[in-house]
């Protein structure tokens, strides 16, 4: 029998009442469990400097564009868009993650920051139902937001609408693979304590082509992808299994998208191919 959750598909809304996961959690937590890089949050630390390249590098440049930071939590990626000259609204459902995100965007980082920083605007809601009117944004960024939300479909369509066409949409999120559920959910949450138990759902984790076959839907085109892991090898496995305790990894952008993953898609105008008639 297996040890995983029967059928899955996430290009149909999941019934909460079929989940464990603990989104109230971050209700829970303050300004320096969000931001300390070796605390409660360092897996999001470990990620963020590879994730915000990536993002850049698909946004272009920021300087004066206004950006919707969905789920921006305590706005570790929110930080460096603005820090890019990038005009951000992060939305979050938490106000204490959106008090976290303006006190942290507030302060100067160590190195100064940059001469074209742009700022910051928090908004309370719900990713399925933006309170923003159609085309409102040059940008979208969904950072380890997705596979949290119950009704993918529902979300992925009001990022769709809230993006003015020829905007970018960028993502990060876990796949749903056996190796994922190994490394995130067994490994990290369970057996290392490196994530508190219920951060993530099986049922909630998203395949490459389920999210592509709603993006597309959405009025989406991909433009490119790659995966994002950590840069350890088997013996740092087994040693971390054999301790229950594993030092905080680099992770890297490469081709390996069995964990996790990012994408860029770009949205269609009227008529263009891929776009809404």
């Amino acid at each position: 029998m297996s040890i995983l959750p029967g059928a899955v598909d996430r290009t149909r809304p999941i019934p909460p009442a079929q989940l464990v996961i603990d989104n109230d959690y971050y209700e829970r937590i303050d300004d320096q469990q969000w931001w300390d890089a070796c605390g409660p949050a360092a897996i999001l630390h470990a990620i963020n400097g590879p994730r915000l390249r990536f993002y850049r590098a698909a946004l272009g440049d920021l300087g004066g564009r206004l950006v919707l930071d969905a789920g921006c939590g305590g706005g570790l990626v929110a930080k460096g868009l603005v820090e890019a000259g990038a005009i951000v609204v992060g939305l979050d459902q938490s106000p204490r993650s959106l008090e976290v995100a303006r006190r942290a965007i507030a302060r100067p980082s160590a190195g100064g920051g940059s001469a074209r920083r742009g700022r910051f605007h928090a908004a309370g809601g719900r990713l399925e139902r933006l309170p923003f009117a159609d085309g409102a944004f040059d940008a979208v960024v969904a950072a380890d937001v997705l596979e949290h939300v119950p009704d993918l479909p529902a979300v992925v369509r009001e990022l769709g609408r809230v993006l003015a066409p020829g905007g970018s949409l960028a993502f990060d999120t876990i796949n749903r693979t056996l190796w994922a559920w190994f490394t995130a959910l067994w490994g990290a949450e369970r057996l290392l304590g490196l994530l508190p138990r219920r951060t993530h759902e099986w049922r909630l984790l998203i395949r490459p082509g389920e999210l592509d076959v709603l993006l597309r839907g959405a009025g989406l085109v991909p433009v490119a992808s790659a995966g994002l892991a950590p840069a350890v090898g088997p013996a740092d496995v087994i040693r971390g299994l054999l301790r229950r305790r594993i030092d905080i990894p680099e992770f890297r952008i490469g081709s390996d998208r069995r964990a996790s993953y990012l994408g860029h898609y770009r949205k269609t105008g009227p008529g263009e191919e891929g776009g809404r008639p």
